[in-house]
């Protein structure tokens, strides 16, 4: 009898047809003041098969809006209008509107985090002008908008900021970047021509103390994403006083240390990657080393030039976008207990830093005889 009474099954179950699994979230600011517009995109089931085998051949996802004080006080909004409990299992995008993101993100983080479900590894995202604007984008090669943000990060083209890398940052009161957004209206040759939206990665966004101060170029994105080691290739042209060329960077990491020079830290910024040539003019001859040695020369000079132009935005906005006191703490921690109630000033106003970028071509190709 009491063996029974263990298997008597589960009484707290909740049927997978009877939930709705949210995969992207899009926080803006409302137009009423003081409150804000919470966005979900959801997939539908009965929309994903193709068709012809019982689907509708309409878009296979939803997407539902709420305006309200708070984001517990949308979501319960949501839910009401909503046939499925909404889970939080699946979602791995968030997207801020830039007004929203510059007035500060406290609110959605400190909501993640009391949420059991919502996973640490969710990618954040800001985009230029409404977030919601992007959730309706036109998903070329992937079945939803929110996949397509998703591989955003996943693909490794820009930044790549999670959840867990923003806790850390403001847990010790640094900086951080993530990708910037833009929606443009085209005409697509995939869609017959009509009309339709596509969503960019046009650089990056700059934060402290969760607010967005500032923003980064495309160039700048790249190189601190290199500098994080959250870039996995990028395309380069260069031009010295005899050739120009184009080149492929692959196998991309970096070092950054810290050393002490008369009592202050001074941090050594090492980017490396390898590169196969891509074209170059005039053509190469096979053994000109030299001139294989300036291109590589002015291809790290023109890296390191965005790596620098970007820390220095971050230093001018108060932001530590590459989180240089967590490695002054991991190396120096009495150093580091000196300088950390001041740590934005002091990066503000006497930060000393050195970027060098080694780049080595590995292939150059070869010259035709005729």
């Amino acid at each position: 009898m009491i063996s029974l009474l263990l298997c008597s099954g589960c009484w707290s179950k909740v049927e997978i047809n009877e939930r709705t699994f949210i995969t992207a979230m899009y926080i803006d600011k409302a137009d009423i003041p003081g409150e804000i517009e919470v966005t979900l995109s959801m997939p539908l089931p009965n929309r994903l098969a193709p068709e012809g085998g019982g689907g509708s051949g309409k878009d296979p996802y939803a997407v539902v809006s709420a305006t309200a004080p708070t984001i517990a006080d949308a979501l319960e909004k949501i839910q009401t209008d909503l046939t499925r409990k909404i889970s939080w299992g699946h979602t791995r995008v968030v997207v801020f509107g830039e007004a929203y993101a510059r007035e500060g993100i406290e609110d959605t983080l400190a909501w993640i985090a009391r949420e059991p479900l919502f996973h640490l590894s969710s990618y954040i995202m800001v985009a230029s002008g409404k977030a919601k604007n992007v959730s309706d984008l036109t998903p070329v090669f992937e079945e939803t908008p929110s996949d397509v943000l998703r591989e955003f990060s996943t693909e490794e083209n820009m930044l790549k900021t999670q959840v867990l890398n923003i806790f850390a940052a403001d847990k010790m009161n640094q900086g951080f970047a993530s990708s910037m957004l833009t929606a443009q209206e085209r005409h697509m040759a995939s869609e017959e021509g009509e009309l339709k939206k596509w969503v960019s990665q046009t650089g990056g966004a700059l934060f402290r103390q969760m607010k967005m101060v500032g923003t980064l170029t495309d160039e700048e994105a790249r190189a601190v994403a290199w500098a994080e080691r959250s870039l996995d290739s990028m395309t380069i042209s260069v031009r010295t006083k005899k050739e120009k060329a184009s080149m492929t960077l692959y196998d991309m990491h970096s070092d950054i240390h810290v050393r002490m020079e008369r009592g202050e830290p001074v941090f050594d910024i090492k980017l490396i990657g390898k590169a196969e040539l891509n074209s170059v003019i005039p053509v190469l001859k096979a053994k000109d080393i030299v001139a294989v040695r300036e291109i590589e020369q002015a291809a790290g000079e023109k890296v390191s030039t965005h790596l620098t132009s970007a820390i220095r935005t971050g230093q001018h906005k108060g932001a530590d976008i590459l989180r240089l006191g967590y490695r002054l703490e991991w190396r120096y921690p009495k150093t580091w207990e000196k300088l950390r109630p001041q740590w934005i000033n002091y990066m503000k106003n006497d930060l000393q830093f050195h970027v060098n970028t080694d780049i080595n071509i590995q292939f150059v190709g070869s010259e035709s005889s005729f």
